[in-house]
C-alpha cells in the first residue's frame, strides 16, 4: 500500500515540475501572446529597365547566384530585392528574415551556406 502511495506522489510530482517548467517565462524570448508585427511584403511590378537600377543586392539571397533582372523582385522594408530565378522571390516572400541574414550589409555578397 505504501509503495502504491509513493509511487502516485512521484507521478504527481513529475507533472507539477513539467507544468511549472512550462509557465516559466524568459525575458530573451518574445511574448507568446503578443501580435506579431506585421511587415509588408510586396511584388514590385514596374518596367524592367527601371528596377535593374532600383534593385538594392547584388547577389540572390536564396541561393547566393547574380541577380537576374528579368527575374522576379519583391519590395521589403522599402528596399527592392532582386533574385537569380523565378522561384526563388515566392521562398524569399515566405521568410523574408532568414533569407537576408544571407546577404552582406551591402547586398553584394552572399555570406549564408548554398
Amino acid at each position: 500500500m505504501l509503495n502504491k502511495i509513493f509511487v502516485v506522489f512521484i507521478i504527481i510530482f513529475c507533472v507539477s515540475l513539467v507544468s511549472f517548467a512550462q509557465d516559466k517565462k524568459d525575458d530573451g524570448l518574445k511574448d507568446p501572446h503578443k501580435k506579431a508585427e506585421k511587415v509588408k511584403v510586396e511584388k514590385v511590378d514596374e518596367s524592367k529597365e527601371t528596377l535593374s537600377s532600383k534593385i538594392w543586392n547584388k547577389v540572390c539571397p536564396v541561393k547566393g547566384e547574380e541577380v537576374d533582372a528579368e527575374s522576379p523582385t519583391v519590395k521589403y522594408n522599402g528596399k527592392v530585392y532582386g533574385f537569380c530565378c523565378p522561384g526563388c522571390d515566392a521562398k524569399f516572400q515566405k521568410n523574408p528574415e532568414k533569407y537576408l541574414k544571407n546577404l552582406s550589409k551591402d547586398g553584394k555578397k552572399f555570406i549564408g551556406r548554398k
